[in-house]
């Protein structure tokens, strides 16, 4: 999945798994629900989650700001977690 913008939906604004790059959701209920290689996305303003992440997965060099939780590892082992902006 690669280049997506999604913003305004009640629920997850992308749900998705395999390579993951370049997309973009603001002010939905979760920003991202993904697992695999999650590199140069953008979370902001989601009310739960920015980045919502299944184990294993490389997550490097994504933005998550002004969310409820910018960054959360939910099962599983075996992530790459660095390089992103998640305060």
């Amino acid at each position: 999945m690669k280049g997506n913008a999604v913003t305004g939906v009640g629920g997850i604004g992308i749900e998705a798994s395999g390579t993951v790059t370049g997309n973009y959701a603001a002010a939905n209920g979760d920003g991202f629900d993904v697992g695999g290689t999650v590199i140069g996305n953008t979370a902001t303003g989601n009310r739960r989650f920015g980045f919502e992440v299944g184990c294993p997965s490389n997550l490097t060099d994504n933005t998550a700001v002004n969310n409820g939780t910018n960054l959360e590892v939910v099962f599983g082992e075996g992530c790459r977690i660095e390089g992103n902006v998640a305060p």
